[in-house]
């Protein structure tokens, strides 16, 4: 029932404008890259910092290059089961997008106070996570092993380093010391983009068991992931509410909860079967919700 009704929110497959989109900005990571990038200026109003565009800028060039490069080298490594995405990420074009990203990156780098600079080191772990770096040989056959590979990591690393960036960034380019409001935000969005990172999980289990990539839902089954996921989600929301009795400037609660709502939802509807596009279009189209709901009640109180 769950897998029809993600089906219905997919244009037919043989649509020309919906095929023409997922190859200008579902497979080339501009949608995921755009949802990760609006979380800035949600941490930004949240926070009580000024807006700052090329914040968001620097995030949304800095989360196009480790998607990319992730999905260029699981294209060789880790067979993409999605054939169109498969073959879109062996073609050359795709180094122009990570060219492009690179140079945006870079320059915005050059341009930004050194203090930013600073934070945004910690973007080489994603850079490398995806990458076959160490050759281990098992039995008669040789292995690369990459940073993904750790056991539990795969998911837990690119939440950690999105929920850092987008907290650490614009604290450094408001020149802002990290204060309990940040921390309580960064948790909440390390939970709320967490389940975002293990129900792409849930999707890829038979390719990640088949190549070895334990990850939760590998390790614990789909059921025991919803159970962690859920149980993690209401901390968060505990986090926040020690957060609001404090007086701190986290999430509220007209944002907070409708979120955590809408996430358990996808948490316990989507299984392996749900059809890959509906993960890429809606479930990554949800990390847009805080910046529309702050916008919302930011309009409804002017």
């Amino acid at each position: 029932m769950t897998q029809a009704f993600y089906q219905r929110l997919l244009p037919p497959p043989q649509n020309w404008l919906y095929q023409k989109f997922l190859q200008a900005v579902i497979y080339p990571s501009v949608w995921v890259a755009g949802a990760i990038a609006s979380l800035v200026p949600f941490v930004q109003t949240t926070l009580g910092l000024p807006f700052s565009w090329a914040a968001v800028a620097l995030i949304f060039a800095a989360a196009l290059l480790p998607y990319n490069l992730d999905r260029v080298a699981d294209s060789f490594v880790q067979k993409i089961p999605d054939r169109q995405a498969q073959s879109f990420f062996r073609q050359p074009g795709v180094l122009l997008i990570l060219l492009a990203a690179a140079i945006a990156t870079g320059i915005l780098l050059y341009q930004a106070p050194i203090a930013v600079r600073w934070v945004s080191l910690a973007g080489l772990l994603p850079l490398l996570y995806g990458l076959p770096l160490l050759p281990l040989r098992l039995g008669e056959q040789w292995r690369w092993y990459r940073v993904k590979d750790i056991p539990g990591a795969k998911a837990w690393i690119v939440c950690g380093t999105i929920a850092y960036a987008v907290v650490a960034v614009p604290l450094a380019y408001a020149g802002q010391p990290l204060s309990g409001s940040a921390v309580i935000t960064a948790m909440f969005l390390l939970i709320f983009v967490g389940s975002n990172s293990h129900a792409f999980d849930i999707r890829d289990i038979e390719s990640d068991r088949e190549k070895g990539v334990s990850t939760l839902p590998v390790m614990v089954g789909v059921g025991g992931t919803r159970i962690t996921l859920t149980v993690l989600n209401l901390a968060a929301l505990a986090l926040l509410a020690s957060g609001w009795i404090l007086g701190w400037a986290g999430p509220g609660a007209a944002i907070a909860i409708p979120l955590t709502l809408i996430t358990l939802t996808y948490i316990w509807t989507l299984n392996p079967q749900t059809p890959r596009h509906a993960y890429n279009i809606w479930i990554d189209g949800v990390l847009y919700l805080p910046a529309l709901l702050t916008w919302m009640i930011s309009g409804l109180g002017s």
